[in-house]
């Protein structure tokens, strides 16, 4: 039982350390950037967003905010997920893995830092319920697929003219890691488009009391 886990999360020391620890480093540096220059706003454009931020709650709390269509949540919540995936299978992804996963934390971090800037404490509690609820299984799945995907990548472009099919690294469990990681991240967007807008709607009724 405990070969079979371990072949299906790879070997630690072979594949997934290394690539879970650089998808780590670039996701932190994303979200480093994307926290200074949400707290580096100042003067005009620190008003303009707590303008935003402030319509946002009210629309949530007076229950006229747009609730996104579905499409439009599966959309903005499968396109990094699909986009890893699909760089997995080619050597560009050695460059476009950590690029998407720094994007994907600098946005986060930026929506937090904006949120906890404006409203302090108050802020990063609706900041979690908005992507912090989602996040407990998107990010982990996130982090996953491109530890595995950027690998896969590594493996292409190390790979020899004239190789076989064999040394490809596109194997059942390959497949059924990114049946595990969709699962989750299925699972993230029905809280977000069940749960997060009830638990927003509630705190924006808190916090503009």
């Amino acid at each position: 039982m405990g070969r079979a886990v371990t072949g299906f999360w790879w070997s630690p020391t072979t594949e997934g350390t290394p690539t879970l620890v650089v998808t780590a480093v670039f996701f932190a540096f994303g979200g480093l950037a994307g926290c200074l220059i949400a707290l580096s706003v100042a003067g005009g454009g620190a008003e303009a967003l707590q303008i935003y931020l402030e319509s946002f709650l009210t629309a949530a709390q007076t229950g006229a905010m747009t609730t996104p269509s579905t499409v439009e949540v599966l959309w903005r919540t499968f396109r990094w997920f699909l986009a890893v995936f699909l760089l997995g299978f080619t050597a560009l992804g050695i460059f476009g893995i950590p690029a998407l996963v720094s994007a994907r934390g600098f946005f986060l971090a930026f929506s937090v830092a904006a949120f906890a800037q404006a409203y302090g404490r108050r802020g990063l509690t609706i900041a979690f319920f908005l992507m912090g609820i989602p996040g407990l299984f998107s990010i982990p799945a996130l982090f996953l697929l491109s530890a595995q995907s950027l690998h896969a990548s590594w493996r292409l472009a190390l790979r020899a003219p004239g190789q076989g099919r064999r040394e490809l690294p596109y194997h059942r469990d390959y497949f059924l890691r990114s049946g595990f990681c969709a699962a989750a991240v299925c699972f993230g967007f029905l809280l977000e488009r069940y749960l997060v807008p009830v638990l927003v709607t509630g705190a924006a009724n808190v916090m503009l009391q």
